[in-house]
């Protein structure tokens, strides 16, 4: 019970700290996309881009690799603290000799405003020298991250509205990111050392080069999905249409972070009950935080499905109008990538199953590639159909692993159990509800508030009478918790 209460508060302020990173990009969003010249912003998002692409082989897979091995030993405190001190030390080679070729490739590539930024992301690079985060991860130091977090947050938006006022102030813009991710790994490092010295003793480089390549191209794969399809949009379309791929997938996958919580609190704790305890206690836990992320993430994309273009319009204006097919075809594909996530981060990972994420992801990222490439060829790529490609891609790699969890691991991942279907046949009928609502021609708030709000009223009243054990589960944390704050 005590570790079901830690999960839960875990849970509950990565919840929170997701609901931040939700409200002040929503805030500020609107803000920066009506402010910043469409073509800037589109350069800023082409060079964005890229720049990611040096940053993941920069970080070498040290994140994830460290919060799943960290999570195993971490009540042997010497042990903890050779593995961290390995990890940075790789680390700080990795994004020297990285950041080496990265200013090379800038200079020789770009020129003007596209070269200043690409240099302003130098202090990026600073910045993940010092990103130890995966210990406060994997010693599951959720408060701390959460409060840090936060306070980052505000100073971040603060700094934005304070320095940000004019449609040319894309540098500004692009150096208030930059230190602002500086300042939270900075943060988070002193308060790492604090809990974890430094241990030179032990020092062995090539022992961990191996596992940390699997885990770099496993956790970077999405570089040939949507990072690949924002780079040949700026390379074959233009600026601007990264920026109309980009709004829709950041939206999604800023809504998609709470939901994401479960997943993230769950990768310490599924491998630490692998090492620890029963095959069955895995998979109830497994099966649990699966049911609990569709209970959210289906009702969410779908919501945002049915009411994309009032979304698109509070959020980036009218020249932005076009990303609303995007966001429609990327909340659908996001269910099936979340159901991706799952089978990646916990089952595949925590089982040790690298190598068959490797070549399932490669396999399935190639496939994305080649099709982007027959989309340019017949020159009909644009960010929709670059965004079902993608989804196409992921949702094989689903299917694959799925298959291969059921029939070669023998592990039950209930994907398709009666609460996630109910949960997916509750949120299809918020289509024509919204379709009923659109009918009595109300204007813009009145329907966007009717839709939120009955889609949501049917989809909780329904899953209360169901007695829906996740719903209810929440429902009695809450009230426990009033209860407390009352007495």
């Amino acid at each position: 019970m005590e570790k079901k209460n830690t999960l839960f508060k875990n849970t509950i302020y990565k919840s929170i700290l997701s609901m931040v990173n939700i409200v002040i990009p929503l805030i500020i969003g609107p803000y920066i996309t009506r402010l910043l010249d469409v073509e800037l912003y589109g350069i800023y998002n082409k060079t964005f881009s890229v720049f990611q692409f040096f940053l993941a082989f920069a970080s070498f897979g040290v994140y994830n690799f460290g919060v799943r091995e960290i999570s195993k030993i971490r009540n042997d405190k010497k042990k903890v603290s050779q593995l961290f001190t390995n990890l940075f030390v790789i680390s700080l080679i990795s994004n020297l000799f990285v950041l080496v070729i990265y200013i090379i490739y800038a200079l020789l590539t770009s020129s003007g405003i596209t070269t200043t930024i690409y240099m302003i992301f130098i202090i990026q690079f600073a910045a993940n020298i010092v990103y130890v985060e995966f210990v406060n991860e994997a010693l599951e130091n959720y408060k701390f991250i959460t409060v840090k977090s936060v306070i980052v947050k505000i100073i971040y938006f603060i700094s934005l509205l304070l320095f940000l006022s004019k449609p040319d102030d894309i540098i500004i813009y692009a150096v208030i990111v930059s230190l602002t991710v500086l300042l939270n790994n900075i943060i988070s490092f002193i308060y790492a050392k604090r809990k974890i010295s430094f241990d030179f003793c032990s020092i062995e480089i090539k022992k961990y080069l191996k596992p940390l390549i699997a885990v770099l191209v496993i956790t970077n794969v999405d570089l040939l999905y949507s990072q690949l399809d924002r780079v040949m949009l700026g390379e074959y379309v233009s600026n601007v249409s990264v920026t109309m791929y980009y709004i829709p997938y950041y939206i999604v996958s800023t809504l998609a972070a709470i939901p994401y919580s479960i997943i993230n609190v769950s990768i310490p704790r599924l491998s630490y009950i692998l090492k620890n305890e029963s095959k069955e206690k895995y998979e109830e836990k497994l099966n649990n935080s699966l049911s609990s992320l569709m209970f959210i993430i289906v009702p969410m994309c779908l919501g945002i499905f049915v009411v994309a273009k009032e979304v698109i319009f509070i959020y980036a204006g009218k020249k932005y109008m076009a990303a609303v097919v995007p966001l429609m075809i990327a909340c659908i594909t996001r269910i099936f990538i979340s159901l991706e996530s799952v089978m990646n981060n916990l089952v595949m990972y925590p089982n040790d199953k690298e190598n068959r994420i490797l070549k399932v992801s490669l396999c399935c990222g190639l496939l994305n590639l080649l099709m982007n490439y027959i989309l340019v060829y017949f020159k009909i790529l644009n960010p929709s159909t670059a965004l079902i490609t993608t989804g196409f891609s992921e949702i094989i790699v689903l299917i694959w692993h799925y298959l291969y969890a059921k029939r070669n691991m023998k592990i039950k991942v209930e994907i398709l159990s009666k609460k996630n279907i109910t949960y997916f046949a509750l949120g299809i009928l918020f289509i024509p509800i919204s379709l009923i609502i659109r009918k009595l021609n109300l204007g813009f708030i009145l329907t966007l508030l009717l839709i939120i709000l009955i889609c949501s009223f049917m989809y909780f009243i329904v899953l209360y009478i169901k007695k829906d054990t996740n719903l209810l589960f929440i429902l009695d944390k809450f009230k426990r918790k009033l209860k407390v704050g009352k007495k």
